[in-house]
């Protein structure tokens, strides 16, 4: 079944800048009419825009905005948001053909720090909270949802080349990507009536670029970071997203697999 075109229920986190909004964006002008998109971050006014971006494109969906703090997952917080979305829209699971979930939602932590430095405890379990134990939880809270519906399930999990490679100064970021995508892999081993893709989408020309040139505490680190951004040698957004876009209508990976924008072998 070709995956764009379809009644879809999309939710994307962080969807109030950089690839959330993009892919918010971009998703959603290949969805059918009826199809509901959920947005969530912190920021009110940034998701509003996304939203208006999203209707001006594809008029004909139905677009949520929740305000919600990541970094606090609650029990049954994010279940009670879906079901209200179906409710308030009069829908039911059965009315969708594809449930997606984006986990995009994330931060590269404090990357001024040492490993052997990174010793606070508040601060870790601060990271983990937005980075792991909120997606974790959103992603349960999501498949139980639409546990008893026919819908195809699939969910995209952002990761990162630091989920397998070490990065000096990225002790946090790195365990963050590692820990989330193994939770994804266990997944996709569980619920064999669940697609999930763990999504690399490359060094991409965002804030977040800047903030480890400016706080980075390795200086081979920041002149690599320097050197891709002097030389645009950075993903685009749209470049990213236009390759993840073909990787989910193509379809060639199986469930849990780890896929890097640079990937020859999707080509």
């Amino acid at each position: 079944m070709s995956f764009w075109g379809k009644k879809t229920f999309c939710i994307v986190t962080g969807a109030s800048k950089g690839i959330g909004r993009h892919f918010a964006i971009e998703f959603s002008c290949r969805f059918a009419d009826g199809s509901v998109v959920v947005l969530l971050a912190r920021s009110k006014a940034a998701l509003d825009y996304t939203k208006d971006i999203i209707q001006k494109c594809n008029p004909n969906l139905h677009v949520s905005v929740t305000t919600v703090d990541l970094s606090h997952p609650t029990i049954g917080s994010y279940k009670k948001i879906l079901t209200e979305v179906l409710e308030e829209k009069k829908l039911c699971q059965s009315d969708f053909d594809i449930a997606l979930l984006v986990n995009n939602a994330g931060t590269v932590g404090d990357v001024s720090q040492a490993a052997k430095d990174a010793d606070n405890p508040s601060k870790w379990q601060e990271y983990l909270a937005l980075n792991v134990t909120s997606c974790i939880s959103i992603t349960a809270q999501f498949l139980q949802v639409f546990d008893a519906s026919s819908v195809r399930k699939t969910v995209v999990n952002i990761t990162s080349l630091s989920a397998v490679t070490p990065m000096k100064s990225f002790a946090y970021y790195c365990v963050g990507k590692a820990a989330r995508e193994m939770y994804f892999r266990v997944l996709a081993e569980e619920s064999p009536d669940v697609d999930v893709l763990n999504y690399s989408p490359g060094p991409i020309d965002t804030d977040m670029v800047s903030e480890v040139i400016d706080n980075v505490g390795h200086k081979d680190m920041r002149d690599m970071f320097m050197n891709l951004k002097d030389t645009q040698k950075l993903v685009t957004l749209d470049q990213t997203t236009k390759r993840i876009v073909k990787i989910l209508e193509d379809g060639k990976y199986s469930s849990g697999d780890h896929i890097d924008y640079y990937d020859s072998k999707l080509n």
